[in-house]
């Protein structure tokens, strides 16, 4: 079956956050508390995030994703805040041409799980910083 890129419109995001947000609640608990479901819900639906989807032909939701982008002098980044679900790579040459057309230059995303490490080496991502964080 062949599974394709949505990315949600942000006057849309309320009509398809139930189809994304048990993925992302997923991988919003491997996480250290930045967000909740209802936090990142409402950060998408103003337009700071944007929601991706991973659609079968079969209309049943694969996977999900929320990106930010950050700027920079020299590079526009489409960072992966969130990611979720079995078919999220499925579509990775689309994502990568939807970065491209909008502009960006690198991708980014960070985690602290061996196991998404060792996914993301897959996708030719490599180690760029160790983030390190203070609580006050």
């Amino acid at each position: 079956m062949e599974k394709n890129l949505f990315v949600v419109p942000t006057n849309h995001v309320h009509q398809f956050w139930d189809l994304a947000s048990d993925y992302l609640n997923n991988a919003i608990q491997t996480g250290n508390g930045e967000y909740t479901i209802d936090q990142l819900k409402q950060y998408v639906a103003q337009g700071h995030s944007t929601l991706l989807l991973i659609m079968g032909t079969d209309n049943v939701c694969y996977g999900a994703f929320t990106v930010q982008w950050v700027l920079y002098p020299n590079d526009r980044v489409c960072y992966v805040t969130y990611l979720g679900g079995k078919g999220v790579f499925s579509c990775w040459e689309q994502f990568l041409i939807w970065i491209k057309n909008n502009g960006g230059t690198k991708l980014q995303c960070s985690t602290a799980l061996p196991q998404l490490i060792r996914l993301y080496e897959k996708y030719k991502f490599k180690p760029k910083y160790t983030l390190m964080e203070y609580t006050l």
